[in-house]
């Protein structure tokens, strides 16, 4: 045999070795190190994933709801395709289950009063002011518990306060002198906002709201009418993959009809996803996800039907009274945002909290204006994602993300997308403004942070923009986000393919399956194209290989380990992936510095002894010698690899 492969059969011993033992390095001869590596990814034994869609129901976004709803299919089909795969080899299928919210918590717009602790109407509070007089609300109360003033009795149908109790009279109305509560507020000095909680129905569409009735604030909603109700949560569970119908008895029409409107139960439906045009002007995804994730820890989140199928849903009163049954013990947690503002979360307090200034306009958001406005005083805006992104990341299993926002249209590819506005291609050029059409009202920056911290946390990231048509893609890239781990991210960068061995192994630890060799570096058209070689596994230069044009393609070698679905290699829940292979040393590889010096003296230089010692090993060319390693000085890396004894030895002359 060559010389080179002499080199290479002697790494290929040493993987072997790796393999058993991973917790010490090997010293051949003097200054020589190999490092070996490994990573281990181990599935959830649950095998599932909830999914929250949030969405903005604010007065612009009827024609974007209507493209995600347009487009659900794609996001369906890429989970059917992905269990049609599982259950044909055997596997079994993973289940998802989605939840929808809206971004509405309260709208707090621009009055006259002020947050005094002096207000003469009311000494020794600190209350919201107009002049002297204290601004006043309905009394809130308790049923068989409070004294309502005058006429007025404790009901939950009073007008514009619906689903809350407060005393009105017997029409909902309220009557001269029942306006009796002080508003409380926190930050002295600052502008008091009309704080509401409720719809108030004008020329918008409703969606899944009802008029006079409270906001979600985070609770999962659902299309309604007057003699029914959507599910909830849309369970797409194990049963509806090994059989017809899921546990509750809906098939997958009717649960992609609840969630994007067409039939359901053979009767026409709106989708969940239509949440609206007539939500709070003030979008608070940020919030209203971290309440809908705390309302469900807490059990609190409540559905219309019961896990049998069972109806749970008193229209009267519009209350569901089933159990939600989301979240599900580890289950990976995925987060869809969608909106075409961006992220007002402040304190749900009349003054601590941002108050719209006026109507916004594109690239100047009045949630962003509110805080360098005199007053308020202090900072009103949770200008710091941080904390959600803690909340998010801190509940103990998987989390991913997607963010569908406002940015400069066709700038998002893979992790590159630029906050701002923009306007959707059926605009004809107009500027976006507040209508049904255009899209990108202002710059989405606050969410696309949150996105960064996320990423920068090892999370599996989607970024796409309100504007850009084709809804598909972007769904199709967050299915990727419900599957389970199609891929190993490793900690260094293997020597070369030859040298990395990927396996399988049970829920004791022994070893399954030895996966079969990496598909060779080349150029296929589409994912489904390298997909269809029926190829094991490959490295890719990227980690997520839905990111753009050719991401999917295989390479020499990478940190990025990608498992074919049409392969033979996959794992069931339960079971761990493993990656044993001879790490690239030093780290940042070895090259020739540009004619400067060779990649042995770099290795020489970075690891001990003199160049003789050392080939900087870049793998066989053409010719049967040893292929010449290159330095990006650039990027501080090479292409090379340092190995044991001289050039002439490995290489030969």
């Amino acid at each position: 045999m060559s010389r080179p492969n002499r080199a290479r059969e002697a790494l290929a011993i040493l993987v072997v070795l790796a393999a058993g033992c991973q917790d010490y390095n090997f010293n051949p001869v003097g200054h020589c190190v190999i490092q070996p590596g490994s990573e281990r990814v181990t599935l959830s034994s649950i095998s599932t994933a909830d999914v929250l869609f949030v969405v903005d129901d604010s007065g612009s976004m009827g024609a974007e709801q209507q493209a995600l709803a347009d487009n659900f299919t794609a996001f369906i089909q890429s989970l059917d395709d992905a269990n049609a795969g599982r259950v044909a080899n055997g596997l079994e299928p993973f289940d998802f289950h989605i939840a929808v919210t809206s971004t509405s918590v309260f709208w707090n717009y621009q009055t006259n009063a002020t947050c005094r602790s002096d207000c003469p109407d009311a000494p020794g509070k600190t209350v919201c002011c107009n002049g002297s007089v204290a601004a006043r609300q309905p009394k809130a109360c308790t049923p068989g518990v409070t004294a309502c003033p005058g006429t007025t009795t404790c009901s939950n149908k009073c007008a514009q306060l619906k689903g809350e109790f407060y005393c009105c009279d017997a029409s909902g109305a309220f009557p001269p002198g029942s306006l009796t509560d002080v508003i409380p507020c926190s930050n002295v000095g600052a502008q008091c906002g009309t704080f509401e909680r409720h719809y108030n129905f004008g020329s918008c569409v409703q969606g899944v709201g009802a008029d006079q009735w409270p906001y979600p604030q985070g609770d999962f909603v659902s299309w309604t009418s007057a003699t029914a109700a959507n599910p909830r949560v849309l369970h797409f569970d194990k049963e509806l993959y090994t059989g017809t119908k899921n546990r509750q008895g809906f098939n997958r029409t009717d649960l992609i009809g609840f969630f994007k409107g067409g039939t359901a139960l053979g009767q026409p439906v709106q989708g969940n996803v239509i949440t609206g045009t007539c939500g709070s002007g003030e979008e608070q995804g940020l919030s209203a996800a971290r309440l809908a994730l705390e309302k469900a820890v807490a059990g609190q989140q409540k559905d219309t039907y019961d896990i049998a199928g069972s109806p749970k849903w008193d229209s009267a009163n519009r209350v569901a009274s089933a159990s939600a049954e989301w979240l599900h013990p580890n289950a990976k947690l995925v987060l869809v945002f969608v909106g075409d503002e961006d992220d007002c979360s402040s304190p749900a307090d009349p003054a601590g909290g941002i108050v719209m200034q006026g109507l916004d306009v594109p690239g100047s958001d009045a949630c962003t204006r509110d805080p360098s406005t005199n007053p308020p005083v202090g900072d009103k805006l949770y200008d710091v994602v941080t904390r959600f992104v803690d909340y998010f990341t801190g509940l103990g299993r998987p989390v991913g993300a997607a963010f569908i926002e406002s940015a400069a249209q066709t700038s998002c590819s893979g992790d590159q997308c630029t906050p701002g506005t923009c306007c959707q291609q059926n605009c004809g050029g107009q500027v976006c403004g507040h209508d049904s059409v255009c899209g990108g009202q202002a710059a989405a920056n606050r969410f696309f942070r949150a996105a960064g911290e996320l990423r920068g946390r090892g999370i599996d990231v989607v970024e796409g923009s309100i504007c850009d048509p084709d809804f598909g893609t972007l769904l199709a890239q967050i299915a990727e986000l419900v599957k389970p781990p199609s891929g190993l991210s490793l900690p260094t960068k293997p020597a070369e393919s030859a040298i990395t061995v990927l396996r399988i192994a049970d829920t004791s630890g022994r070893t399954r399956k030895v996966c079969g060799r990496p598909l060779a570096a080349a150029s296929y058209p589409s994912l489904a194209a390298a997909q269809a070689t029926g190829a094991d596994w490959w490295f890719t230069a990227v980690k997520d290989v839905t990111s753009g044009a050719g991401a999917w393609n295989p390479v020499a070698v990478s940190q990025f380990v990608y498992i074919n679905p049409q392969g033979s290699c996959i794992a069931n829940p339960g079971e761990t992936y493993s990656a044993d292979y001879l790490g690239q040393v030093p780290a940042g590889g070895c090259g020739d510095d540009a004619g400067l010096n060779s990649g042995d003296d770099m290795c020489a230089r970075k690891l001990g002894g003199s160049a003789s010692d050392w080939t900087c090993y870049a793998g066989a060319n053409g010719g049967g010698s040893c292929a010449t390693a290159t330095w990006n000085p650039a990027t501080g890396t090479g292409t090379g690899t340092c190995i044991c004894g001289s050039r002439i030895n490995n290489c030969g002359p």
